[in-house]
């Protein structure tokens, strides 16, 4: 697996962040960043590929559970959305974890988005409390996103792992925009 983790995730599991530098994503490749909504702290999981995410509690955490932490979380949530065991394994494995710098401008804006809906619901709602794991977790995935044609991303990742084409093809893999004719 690896973990593009944001300076605050490094920061926090005290972990030096590689360089690894790729132009296309693999299917094993997840953002994580450390947020903070109503003083809980969150980890917030984004599968590069298709933008899949999901929360989990980041208090307490360190190096040493972190892999298990995202494994749990992931294969609970993908579960959640309807995702089978084969297509579980597609997207997470059981190891050795790599951290590396977070370098896509595309995941992690959509990132910041999905920070931006959560702390707007939460407020809302009137608190976390009132918003269960799988609304968190809609907020992200029911949401669709510029970056991969404007799908949202749990409709998405079901095209990638069935080895579909997504609907709208003008995506592009590294997020660039599309020249415009005509300007």
């Amino acid at each position: 697996m690896i973990f593009r983790a944001t300076q605050k995730v490094s920061s926090k599991l005290r972990v030096a962040c590689t360089a690894i530098v790729d132009s296309h994503p693999s299917m094993m490749e997840w953002y994580c960043n450390l947020i903070t909504v109503r003083r809980r702290q969150f980890f917030l999981f984004t599968h590069a590929s298709s933008l899949f995410s999901f929360w989990a509690p980041a208090s307490g955490s360190t190096l040493d559970d972190f892999g298990q932490v995202f494994r749990q979380h992931a294969t609970d949530t993908l579960r959640d959305y309807g995702f089978t065991n084969a297509d579980t394994a597609k997207v997470i494995d059981d190891g050795p974890d790599a951290f590396a710098k977070a370098t896509d401008r595309g995941v992690i804006g959509s990132m910041v988005d999905y920070t931006k809906m959560l702390r707007h619901a939460v407020d809302y709602e009137g608190g976390l409390e009132r918003l269960g794991s799988r609304a968190m977790n809609d907020i992200a995935n029911d949401s669709p996103m510029r970056k991969i044609g404007m799908e949202s991303p749990a409709e998405y990742l079901g095209h990638v792992l069935r080895g579909e084409r997504p609907h709208n093809i003008t995506v592009h893999p590294t997020g660039a925009r599309a020249a415009r004719s005509g300007r």
